[in-house]
């Protein structure tokens, strides 16, 4: 490496880890590198057990008709709606892919179950919502699927409602109040 690179290569890890509250490495190297990444990695997402821990508490500090569970893979949403249902006093779990939603889903019992159609893509949102569907039916439960989307294909709703979302949601204008007061009619 030239010493120009080398330097601001060493400036932007050093940036990096005073962000995430770790000591930087000494030298820039490949091995520095991939271990900087582990450790930012593991200090932004705690270990599984962790994670299992407090969705464990979760679910049994919790009334069930209260848990709401948001799966949207764009992180201003999810963070969005998390704020928004966490200021009306429901206990909100997030999942950003089809793997963690339905992993999540099947962990706690959860009254409401939000989720992008295009989570990652269209043909995945379509398994997320037959799968969880399949989970609800299979269990009996009294679980509210609402498929949100800011796609404008008719066809959509249809494909939804009969794969057995209850609701089907476009993201318009005011989307996140009607869907504040979906839930509301739902829960009362």
């Amino acid at each position: 490496m030239s010493d120009d690179k080398t330097q601001v290569n060493k400036e932007i890890i050093n940036e990096v880890f005073k962000i995430a509250n770790l000591k930087p490495p000494k030298e820039v190297t490949d091995e520095a590198l991939l271990d900087a990444v582990y450790k930012i990695k593991n200090k932004m997402n705690p270990p599984l057990e962790q994670k299992q821990n407090e969705e464990e508490e979760l679910k049994n500090d919790q009334p069930t008709s209260n848990n709401i569970l948001i799966i949207d893979d764009i992180g201003v949403v999810t963070y969005q709606l998390k704020v928004l249902f966490r200021n009306l006093n429901y206990n909100v779990q997030v999942a950003k892919d089809i793997f963690s939603g339905l992993n999540t889903f099947i962990k706690s019992n959860y009254a409401y179950v939000i989720m992008d159609l295009f989570v990652s893509t269209e043909q995945e949102g379509y398994t997320l919502l037959n799968e969880t569907k399949k989970i609800i039916t299979k269990n009996n439960l009294n679980t509210k699927i609402i498929v949100i989307t800011a796609s404008s294909k008719a066809e959509n709703k249809v494909k939804c409602i009969n794969g057995g979302a209850d609701v089907f949601l476009k993201k318009d204008t005011g989307w996140q109040d009607k869907l504040i007061e979906v839930i509301e009619n739902f829960h009362n």
